[in-house]
């Protein structure tokens, strides 16, 4: 096996477990709509809330998505086939976080424009808030896969994959809420997209050897 024939193969694994990745975008589009229909309908308010709503309901989408990350291969054995076949387990880790990523956020962005019309983000905020969930994303994964491996192997683990990772999740929501607010009153805002790279870019040299260390930990 190589990389590359690592990497299809999560694909097509990803493809035929495509409901998980549905069930999140539809969760984080009910939650986005449930918010005007259970506060206030009203532009006052949800103008400058919008970009919070938008990132929690992200946030939530993502914890849904990457609960189930390693479980299906914990069940029929393929992680400990991972640990043993020769290839550096990081990278696969790596490949297979990328993957999940691309397939839940690609879908995240699509509906973007209409969850942000349906809180009346301001137009000039729209491309703020894209550029802080393609920032700011990737360390949500990348950090949501070693709680989801410590945990893959414990009957409650959902519950434990938010308890142990949610804290680590704050900074990246109160740098993405930021950046958009900034924009929204004429504000610099790059500094927080910048913190968010860096965060990004710090859990993508951490996260996959945690990862890797906690699968062998779960498998053994």
């Amino acid at each position: 096996m190589t990389y590359l024939t690592f990497g299809r193969t999560q694909c097509r694994v990803l493809w035929r477990r495509k409901q998980d990745t549905v069930n999140a975008l539809l969760f984080f589009v009910m939650v986005v709509a449930l918010f005007p229909l259970g506060i206030n309908p009203s532009a006052a308010f949800l103008a400058p809330a919008a970009g919070g709503i938008i990132w929690c309901a992200a946030v939530l989408a993502i914890l849904m998505a990457i609960d189930g990350i390693f479980k299906e291969d914990f069940r029929d054995g393929t992680l400990e086939q991972w640990v043993v076949c020769g290839l550096s387990l990081p990278v696969l880790m790596l490949i297979k976080v990328a993957i999940h990523w691309f397939a839940v956020v690609f879908p995240l962005l699509l509906v973007m424009p209409l969850v942000s019309e349906m809180l009346m983000l301001p137009s000039g905020s729209f491309w703020v808030l894209v550029a802080t969930v393609l920032a700011g994303t990737p360390c949500l994964f990348l950090l949501g896969a070693i709680g989801a491996a410590l945990t893959v192997s414990l009957k409650q683990g959902a519950t434990l994959v938010i308890l142990v990772i949610l804290p680590f999740y704050l900074p990246v929501i109160i740098f993405a809420t930021s950046a958009i607010e900034a924009s929204q009153v004429g504000l610099p805002y790059i500094g927080f997209v910048a913190m968010l790279l860096a965060v990004s870019l710090l859990s993508l040299v951490v996260s996959p050897f945690m990862t890797a260390v906690a699968v062998k930990a779960s498998v053994n």
